[in-house]
């Protein structure tokens, strides 16, 4: 079947890359038989080719960041008969004229932007300890908190499944926790930060910890899936490099990992891990405020004999949340 789609052209004033939103939709129905028919990167929309009826269509796209609309496409011939379609922003419904002939469009997928709007980090308040009391706050004020988009472009990108124990070990006010929750999966949350205990122990209830991620109170091979974006100050950027040799550690030997770091980071954390014989596969460059330009990197499942590597992780203070 035959279907167009409209990616998102911006999210929070800042735009995405159309190989970007392509990547994400790939991702998501890349086994359903897809083939792409034609593309406009200036348009921000493609025609497809899917194996897949609209009903499963719209299942699949629920969760999608960068697609906005999902119209299902029937043609015939072209007679000279007056069209009158109905204009709904970027895109037509009912019949309209294309290339000799004339395509019935019909709305199968279009991205709930009120929804987003209610989960984004400005709107969404996260209960934190400052001062010794409770106090709510909004992710976006403290930078600790990712577009919803975002998020959901890395979830799409990890492809998880409903078995997978996943892992943000730098999980902040907690945006992908949150989305996880909605997705139905099994999250852990872990920060360093004690006054985010109150908000992420709320998400994630009975699995969320403080722990420094240099030594985190995970059995080894425990956990099925990584994602998180580890903070970008210099101030922590030796903290995260050492954490890579725990994460792994606590990966099972198919574990995989997605990260989401700035681009200074991005030799040494490919590095790191080719040194641990994992697989590092970039899927593209996530645009941020202030001009700042963030590698998303995919890690595993490959790698060498884990009898070979020699964990050497500080020993520090942690502490279970209230």
């Amino acid at each position: 079947m035959q279907y167009h789609i409209y990616f998102r052209i911006s999210r929070g004033g800042i735009g995405i890359p159309f190989e970007l939103a392509k990547a994400e939709f790939q991702a998501v129905f890349g086994n359903f038989g897809l083939e792409i028919r034609r593309e406009s990167w200036a348009r921000r929309h493609m025609q497809v080719d899917l194996e897949l009826a609209p009903v499963d269509v719209k299942s699949y796209a629920a969760h999608l960041g960068y697609t906005e609309a999902i119209l299902l496409l029937k043609s015939e011939p072209y007679r000279g008969e007056v069209l009158s379609p109905i204009e709904r922003g970027r895109w037509h419904v009912g019949w309209v004229r294309r290339r000799g002939q004339k395509v019935y469009q019909t709305e199968v997928y279009v991205q709930d932007a009120e929804s987003l709007l209610a989960h984004a980090p400005d709107r969404r308040e996260f209960e934190i300890v400052q001062a010794g009391e409770k106090r709510k706050a909004f992710g976006h004020h403290a930078h600790r908190a990712m577009s919803v988009l975002d998020v959901k472009f890395l979830y799409n990108i990890a492809k998880p499944s409903s078995a997978d124990l996943i892992l943000d070990p730098f999980a902040g006010y907690g945006g992908i926790i949150f989305e996880g929750r909605l997705r139905g999966l099994s999250v852990i949350a872990s920060d360093v930060d004690q006054s985010l205990s109150p908000g992420l122990s709320e998400l994630a209830p009975g699995a969320y910890f403080v722990s420094d991620v240099r030594s985190l109170p995970l059995m080894p091979n425990s956990i099925d899936l990584i994602i998180t974006e580890p903070p970008f100050r210099t101030v922590h950027r030796r903290a995260v490099m050492d954490a890579i040799p725990e994460l792994y550690r606590a990966l099972k030997p198919k574990g995989r990992m997605v990260f989401l770091i700035s681009s200074d980071m991005c030799e040494e954390v490919c590095t790191s891990f080719e040194r641990l014989g994992e697989k590092v596969n970039f899927v593209g460059v996530i645009s941020r405020g202030g001009g700042l330009r963030c590698p998303v990197l995919e890690v595993g499942p490959i790698r060498i004999e884990r009898e070979e590597i020699v964990f050497k992780t500080p020993i520090v203070s942690r502490g279970m949340s209230p």
